[in-house]
């Protein structure tokens, strides 16, 4: 491991921090703007998300920067309490008086003082056991019942208690960053089709079981086909853009916020900003997430340790895909789901979660001493490992 010297700070990817920073902030401003009105029907004060949003903000920076102090190797002596506890979360949410229902899902944990999503903590937990999992058993990565198979088992039941708590997209989007990381991991080409190929009667159950999910495919199809019920959503998100032009209508200005847009400040808070800032708002912001991409790419890259390597591109995919496919929802590419724009959307447990991903990616950064480059040929030669250990 590099021992570069210097403190963590310099010797850390910084570009990444300031990113983050940002994206924290502009999220407080813009769930100040697109909550205004929305705050409204649920009977609270026009300031009550953003208020709520600008205080999870303090813990979440306060996380990011425990963990970018936190040596992540670690980590490692942390692995079974933390599965331990995030799946005694999980299934904390059907006790009743603990958990709380609301929207159609059953997700949360009423702390009184604050409600706290278990499903986020979980993205952050698999990436940190399979990290440490498939670089202990890099050499038994070939024999799927005892190599593939126990982890394997972990994160199906993590994955079918959060789909059962309704949150098909949590569970979805966790499988596919399992896959990664179990493809960068090394894991036989042929045993991960295999399982995907398994994988997919079992979502095709749970959206056909699911009324409101086939309206959202069939909405995806042809929202004109039902503009004021089924494809209302997609139409009046897709509007927000039209409205926005290059430039926007400015700060607080949307017009589609208002009882147009069914959740503005968390899964089409993207739309909102589209609307206020133009497409030139939505690129910078885009820009970022590319940015965070790259160089989170080229930290995964360039650290010599395998557990580190994994939990950085674990963490770098989550981080990525979240974003795509919130903005994929919100421009009407894939059907409406719900997932959140990282740390942009309102949402503590997210944001918070998403920090300490940030804040591990940070000291694996600064703890080899990487200062990210294009290397590109180097990303290409861990792509081709992956479909090597075929």
């Amino acid at each position: 491991m590099g021992t570069g010297r210097g403190s963590i700070w310099e010797r850390m990817d910084r570009v990444i921090f300031f990113c983050v920073v940002g994206m924290i902030l502009v999220g407080i401003i813009f769930v100040m703007s697109a909550s205004f009105y929305a705050a409204k029907t649920y009977e609270v004060s026009p300031y009550y998300f953003f208020i709520r949003q600008a205080i999870w903000a303090l813990p979440a920076m306060g996380v990011l920067i425990f963990f970018m102090m936190f040596d992540y190797t670690r980590l490692k002596d942390f692995v079974k309490p933390i599965v331990i506890i995030t799946i005694l979360l999980l299934v904390a949410v059907f006790i009743p008086g603990i958990g709380k229902y609301s929207g159609g899902a059953r997700r949360w944990i009423d702390f009184r003082l604050f409600l706290f999503n278990p499903s986020e903590l979980a993205k952050i937990t698999v990436i940190i056991y399979l990290s440490y999992i498939l670089a202990k058993k890099q050499s038994k990565l070939e024999d799927f019942t005892f190599g593939i198979l126990p982890p394997l088992l972990l994160v199906a039941a993590i994955f079918f208690i959060i789909l059962m708590q309704s949150g098909f997209s949590t569970a979805v989007l966790l499988l596919v960053v399992a896959m990664i990381m179990f493809f960068i991991g090394g894991a036989s080409v042929k045993h991960l089709l295999s399982i995907l190929l398994l994988s997919v009667p079992v979502l095709i159950m749970f959206i056909v079981r699911v009324a409101y999910r086939l309206d959202r495919i069939f909405a995806y199809l042809n929202p004109w086909d039902d503009p004021s019920g089924k494809g209302y959503h997609i139409i009046q998100s897709q509007q927000a853009f039209v409205n926005g032009g290059f430039l926007g209508l400015g700060l607080g200005n949307s017009i589609q916020k208002i009882k147009k847009l069914p959740t503005p400040h968390t899964d089409f808070i993207f739309s909102v900003i589209a609307e206020e800032t133009g497409m030139l708002g939505s690129m910078i912001l885009m820009a970022a997430f590319f940015i965070f991409f790259i160089r989170g790419m080229m930290i995964a890259v360039n650290c010599k340790d395998k557990f580190g390597q994994l939990l950085a591109f674990g963490i770098v995919s989550l981080i990525t895909l979240h974003a795509l496919l919130n903005m994929a929802i919100a421009t009407g590419i894939i059907p409406t789901t719900g997932v959140s724009l990282p740390f942009i959307s309102y949402g503590g447990s997210s944001m918070l979660m998403m920090a300490v991903g940030v804040g591990i990616l940070l000291n694996i950064s600064a703890q080899n001493d990487i200062r990210p480059k294009m290397q590109i040929r180097e990303l290409e030669n861990i792509i081709d490992e992956g479909f090597s250990s075929e």
